[in-house]
């Protein structure tokens, strides 16, 4: 099998059939509920955000601490990371839309509501955009910079190329642990502009990484059942699956930090917040996000026999997509459009982002050789055992 992949014919008709059905829903959402339309947008635009920042923040880790295990498959999180230009596009686009998310944006809404009035020198629509561009601006430098030492290493076998790829990725760890934290505080925790929490960027920040490894796991075990990564073994296995358990534990004690302790402290201002999700009509999805996202697969994990075995790593890895639409869900809805709805528009403009992000990660592992053949760790990865 050759050393680079081209996605297939078919795999490139269903993904563009997906964006298809993805423009059906814009279209059948703008038409009839505007205002769910744009809710969806953003939720969309951060699930794959929030996956392509997570796996270039775990590919600069394995540079960080000089992990030899993954350097045999270090391209598929740049390929993922690889989405971030259009994702600054679709972001960008929700100016038009920001009254319909973010109850800040409203015309006049400092007239009425005080504390927004207060909160204004920061919550106004031309310092939110400002620090969007700057936010992406940064990404997409860094995130170029990687992959441009990563490819040059190919061409030549100079542990120069290593060395700045190491650099590189300290500073993208370093802009990314600042900046994607307050992008989740601008983007997501505003919609609900009286409440704050000093972990929720954090949180968002941290467990980014752990969705990003569930979806570099389905793209690693997809090539693999190409003909790809033959060198593919039982300690790949163990290692992937010891990632997301103990992402597991992480999500699980963030979740219960935040909750807890706003809910026991009962200020009225965050427990407002805190309320409808958790004794209110969003209940379902309160509990569904904890199951998911941590009792499962920490529970499925917890043994590394069964953990490291490519069918339980490809189900919890899946079950953590869903896990991720539904935590986004449940942070976005209630504050923004305010009803519990699912239907086409949902499913729809799911669909059509997830073709757009899978023909975009697969054309750019089209681009260069699947396996880093100079990598001065190359030899210890193919080799890497229990």
């Amino acid at each position: 099998m050759e050393a680079t992949y081209k996605p297939s014919q078919s795999i490139k008709i269903a993904t563009a059939l997906m964006l298809a059905v993805g423009i059906a829903a814009v279209v059948v959402g703008f038409t009839t509920d505007p205002s769910r339309t744009w809710a969806n947008l953003l939720l969309n635009n951060m699930f794959f955000l929030t996956i392509s920042i997570g796996a270039l923040m775990f590919y600069s880790l394995q540079y960080i601490t000089q992990s030899s295990w993954s350097a045999m498959f270090q391209r598929i999180p740049l390929a993922l990371g690889a989405f971030l230009p259009v994702a600054a596009i679709l972001m960008l686009l929700l100016y038009f839309g920001l009254p319909d998310i973010y109850k800040w944006a409203q015309p006049n809404i400092t007239e009425t509501d005080k504390l927004i009035a207060h909160k204004s020198p920061f919550l106004n629509v031309p310092f939110y955009m400002i620090r969007m561009v700057v936010y992406f601006t940064l990404w997409i430098s860094l995130g170029y910079a990687l992959r441009k030492f990563s490819v040059k290493e190919d061409q030549k076998a100079d542990i120069k190329y290593y060395k700045k790829s190491s650099f590189f990725s300290k500073v993208f760890v370093f802009i990314s642990v600042i900046f994607f934290s307050l992008a989740a505080i601008d983007w997501i925790m505003t919609i609900d502009a009286h409440w704050y929490s000093t972990l929720f960027g954090f949180r968002v920040m941290v467990t980014s990484m752990y969705y990003a490894v569930a979806l570099i796991v389905l793209l690693l075990f997809f090539l693999n059942d190409k003909g790809y990564f033959t060198q593919l073994n039982k300690a790949h296995r163990n290692d992937l699956a010891r990632y997301l358990f103990r992402f597991s534990i992480i999500f699980g004690y963030l979740w219960f930090m935040q909750f807890l302790i706003i809910w026991y402290a009962d200020i009225p201002e965050l427990t407002a917040y805190y309320y409808p999700r958790f004794v209110g009509e969003w209940q379902g999805f309160f509990y569904a996000e904890i199951v998911i996202n941590f009792a499962i697969p920490f529970l499925a994990l917890m043994s590394d026999e069964i953990g490291r075995k490519k069918e339980v790593l490809i189900a919890i890895s899946l079950l953590l997509v869903v896990g991720l639409w539904i935590s986004l869900f449940l942070q976005i809805m209630p504050g923004s459009y305010g009803e519990i709805r699912f239907g086409f528009v949902e499913v729809g403009l799911w669909i059509g982002y997830a073709g757009l992000f899978v023909i975009i990660v697969l054309e750019s592992l089209s681009r260069s050789a699947l396996i880093p053949k100079n990598h001065p760790m190359l030899e210890e990865s193919v080799h890497h055992h229990l």
